[in-house]
């Protein structure tokens, strides 16, 4: 269920119990509403309307305490609902399956929940990434580049702007785990840092047949993690190893690539050109080196991105296979202009067959902040 559906639910709730208000002062006639309700109850109808609205606003504006205020209408609703049972009883209903989703909102609002432990994370390397007072990049920060890579690098709007040594961005789209499974609606928000050492945080949301499920990967020092839990409590995936590790690096050159080709000016990159429109990558963090061969288009933008050292992993399985990501619809994301379109892509099997697996639409992205 979309948020806005369930603004939307929440508000109509809100509204029916402020029949109860209109009944006690007569505002209204209301002959559903057989039994008399005394003003002051009268009051607590219209507090528990009230509630409900004000959840869905809360809602809506991304507030997180929306639950707390949501679950102390739920609470108000149900006692009004027993003391005239025979009028109300049909919101028992949607209160029953209203507590169960803010129940689950609840959780998420645990420390040791994904998102509680991707925002402290971020806060935290956040802190330390302030320090870092950025200057402008100039035409001599791009002298160590291949050519390829200054012409994207000038595109991007990178010279004249401050180096970038942090990210966050947001992202929607779906993702699926096999090339004949379904296609899940997904969102994410992601945060790296170059500076004071390299991390990446990933954060996904998605459901599946109407199951909510959250991911976060976490790639900080020398170690890169995945977790995956139902409906944010179940953890059904818990990776870690150096497996794990040389993928997430592998992920973090695509990120610098794609996401914030300003990094590139500063990370400690290895370029080879192999062609009128490709070079190679190489990069070395947490005792991995990785390589990638990026593809640029006739007009200098980058169109793609394929490596061999990332693995497929569900957790407990891992295969390396050719890893890719074309990206594609170019715009102006504030200062920087990038892609705002991408895929993630495996190409496995014999003969060998190449299968997206994500597809992400960039929302919104920041430097440095």
């Amino acid at each position: 269920m979309t948020a806005f559906v369930l603004a939307a639910v929440l508000i109509l709730h809100g509204v029916i119990h402020a029949a109860g208000f209109a009944k006690a002062y007569r505002l209204a006639e209301l002959p559903q509403l057989a039994s008399p309700i005394a003003r002051p109850t009268g009051v607590i109808w219209l507090l528990a309307a009230v509630g409900f609205v004000a959840t869905a606003a809360l809602l809506v504006a991304g507030a997180r305490v929306w639950a707390v205020v949501g679950i102390v209408a739920v609470f108000v609703s149900q006692a009004l609902i027993a003391s005239d049972f025979r009028d109300a009883r049909l919101g028992t209903i949607v209160n029953a399956a209203l507590l169960v989703i803010i129940a689950l909102a609840l959780a998420d609002l645990r420390p040791s929940s994904l998102r509680s432990r991707y925002r402290n994370d971020a806060r935290s390397l956040g802190a330390a990434a302030a320090a870092v007072a950025p200057s402008p990049v100039t035409e001599a920060d791009l002298g160590r580049l291949p050519p390829l890579v200054q012409t994207y690098l000038r595109r991007a709007g990178v010279v004249g702007r401050p180096h970038v040594h942090r990210l966050r961005a947001v992202f929607k789209g779906r993702f699926r785990r096999s090339p004949d499974a379904p296609w899940m609606p997904m969102s994410a928000e992601q945060r790296n840092f170059l500076q004071p050492g390299p991390a990446r945080l990933f954060f996904m949301k998605a459901a599946q047949w109407g199951v909510p499920f959250v991911a976060y990967h976490r790639y900080a020092g020398s170690e890169a993690t995945m977790q995956v839990r139902v409906a944010g409590v179940l953890e059904v995936v818990d990776a870690s190893g150096p497996v794990m590790t040389q993928s997430e690096t592998v992920t973090l050159l695509n990120d610098m690539c794609v996401l914030a080709p300003a990094m590139l000016v500063d990370a400690p990159v290895t370029w080879k050109t192999i062609g009128d429109h490709q070079v190679e990558a190489s990069y070395a963090n947490a005792g991995h080196t990785v390589s990638a061969i990026l593809t640029f288009d006739a007009n200098g933008d980058l169109a793609g991105f394929v490596s061999g050292d990332r693995y497929q992993s569900d957790g407990k399985t891992e295969r390396r296979l050719p890893w890719s990501t074309p990206v594609a619809d170019y715009r102006d994301f504030g200062p920087a202009r990038l892609a705002a379109r991408g895929e993630a892509r495996w190409r496995e099997g014999e003969p060998a067959v190449e299968w997206t697996y994500g597809d992400f639409v960039l929302q919104r992205i920041a430097y440095n902040e």
